[in-house]
């Protein structure tokens, strides 16, 4: 978007970082300044200036509106001075000064001057950023270095006008200002008229909001044609938008949670069927790339298994399983979709033998079946289509007695090395070498 552009007044002085203040004798006035410098007709201007002297001295701020001139008293906080001229109406002439006295002599600032209403305000940096027909919500975002007093700008859903601003609002730098529906007030008390639209919203509809100037030119459209594409695309049941349209940091509409007056968060799954706008095809998943996934480390005394992500990406493991032994009984354990490998991290399944010993361990990572240092095992990770990721075996026939290896683990040394005996590590890096694993 354009960065605001200011429009020059004829008589306008300047800031004082651009003037050269006038020394005098035991008194100096340096740094004098107002904001906003886009004065609106709503605008309290703040005046500041840094002040300093050999002697005590009293500072005040002189203005003339219409010829007549009017005094300030100037408060302090350490060298800086500051005072406030009241909003003015539009196409007010303001000019001003700062006037310090030390008892022996007067300092007086070069003399400053604006214009209410005569800078020009840059609508192009405000947008429609999220839209919520779950909530009933419409957000405005102001990318501009300034704030926007939004008087007279107005919005209309599906060609009719369903919000005016009013002097009264006004949207900060950077900020996001939240309107609601008439709707929902009952649920949102706190909010003042001014930030009512007088229609509904859908999320299951198509919808057209249009963001304009007080002039009536357009600053943004959301122009939504073909809402059934989004649920053919992503399954949405009755086409319902499942959280709000919401702007990625891309420019383009997406679907995303909720974050009303707080910065969007990026969504995975582009709104189709935009009039107008980026309409490309919904991304296709990525295959996880499972080969970085292998059994790590397994222990019969304490009972647990480790799954260690050799790559730098983490992944998901839904659908993934482990059988055991013959696999007569089927599997012991499905991952679901809250189930992540971390890149270069683990996931520690518990048996159900020692969920006592573990009550902070959910069910998601509980297998169900025991697992023995002293017997036979075939421990195999599946993936989920049925292909084998990675085993374990340790003799041929399962569930015969065997040397006792507790409290040691079965442990790829180092992670995803080779598989030896290992004091354990659950959770942790294995060790990098290890003993031979006992066969008898």
């Amino acid at each position: 978007m354009k960065k605001i552009m200011f429009v020059a007044l004829a008589l306008l002085m300047g800031l004082a970082s651009c003037v050269k203040d006038k020394q005098y004798p035991g008194i100096n006035i340096a740094n004098v300044s107002y904001a906003p410098t886009a004065v609106q007709a709503s605008d309290d201007v703040t005046v500041t200036a840094t002040i300093t002297s050999f002697k005590d001295f009293t500072a005040k701020l002189v203005y003339v509106i219409n010829e007549e001139s009017k005094e300030l008293a100037m408060t302090a906080a350490e060298d800086v001075y500051t005072a406030v001229i009241p909003a003015q109406p539009n196409e007010t002439k303001v000019s001003f000064y700062v006037q310090a006295m030390n008892g022996e002599v007067t300092a007086v600032s070069p003399t400053m001057e604006y214009e209410v209403g005569a800078v020009a305000i840059d609508y192009s940096v405000l947008c429609l950023n999220e839209l919520n027909g779950n909530d009933k919500f419409i957000e405005i975002y102001n990318s501009g270095a300034d704030a926007i007093n939004l008087n007279g700008v107005y919005i209309e859903k599906d060609g009719a006008q369903n919000w005016l601003s009013d002097n009264s609002v006004k949207i900060e730098a950077g900020a996001y200002l939240v309107l609601y529906s008439e709707d929902v007030v009952a649920d949102h008390p706190e909010v003042p008229e001014a930030l009512i639209f007088h229609s509904g919203l859908s999320a299951k509809k198509n919808v057209r909001i249009q963001l304009f100037t007080p002039a009536g030119a357009s600053i943004d459209d959301f122009n939504l044609t073909a809402i059934e594409l989004n649920g053919d695309a992503y399954g949405y049941a009755g086409n319902q938008a499942p959280a709000s349209y919401s702007r990625n940091a891309d420019g383009n509409w997406y679907y995303a949670d909720a974050t009303p007056g707080d910065a969007n968060t990026d969504g995975q799954n582009i709104v189709l069927g935009l009039e107008g706008g980026v309409t490309p095809e919904p991304p296709t998943p990525e295959e996880p790339d499972y080969t970085n996934l292998v059994l790590n480390e397994l222990n019969g005394d304490t009972k647990f298994i480790e799954i260690y992500n050799k790559g730098n990406v983490d992944l998901s493991l839904e659908g993934m399983y482990i059988m055991k032994d013959d696999y007569v009984a089927g599997a012991t354990w499905t991952a679901d979709a809250s189930v992540v490998a971390p890149a270069g991290g683990y996931v520690l399944l518990y048996s159900e033998d020692v969920t006592l010993d573990h009550p902070e361990v959910p069910e998601t990572l509980i297998f169900h079946s025991g697992l023995s240092a002293k017997k036979t095992v075939r421990i195999t990770l599946f993936m989920p289509d049925g292909t084998v990721r990675d085993e374990y075996t340790r003799g041929t026939e399962w569930g015969l007695t065997i040397s006792n290896v507790a409290p040691q683990s079965f442990a790829r040394t180092p992670d995803g090395g080779d598989w030896k005996l290992a004091d354990p590590t659950p959770g942790e890096a294995n060790p990098a070498e290890g003993e031979d694993i006992p066969q008898e």
